[in-house]
């Protein structure tokens, strides 16, 4: 059995999940297909903060690329930057910051060692 935890999703990533519910091919009108057993049942996606639904884990989900993205950064190859905490898929494996941050981290060095060094014979 798989002993991490699922992923929390906050109130935007939730809306974005409820409108990707629909493109389930499980999802009926509000309930879901595989868990009904004669009479109707709620899909347990559309009411959940967490993924539950191994099926939109696995089929839906990648459809919204971004969102899966921030709720499982490790399977699609990205990080966090340093500077800002958002997700970015590093070119190299020692890259630490998002191409923006980068630059002004870049900046930032610069204009430091010139201060720095403008005095100096």
């Amino acid at each position: 059995m798989n002993d991490r935890p699922l992923p929390r999703m906050n109130y935007t990533q939730y809306r974005k999940m409820c409108r990707l519910v629909h493109e389930c091919c499980n999802y009926d009108g509000g309930n879901c297909i595989l868990l009904d057993d004669g009479e109707g049942c709620v899909c347990v996606q559309s009411i959940s903060y967490s993924l539950l639904c191994k099926w939109f884990r696995i089929a839906v989900l990648p459809l919204d690329k971004d969102l899966a993205a921030v709720l499982f950064p490790a399977r699609h190859g990205l990080r966090r930057c340093g500077e800002c905490g958002r997700s970015f898929s590093p070119p190299r494996h020692n890259t630490l910051y998002c191409p923006e941050c980068a630059a002004r981290r870049t900046r930032r060095k610069k204009r430091e060692w010139a201060a720095r060094n403008r005095g100096r014979p």
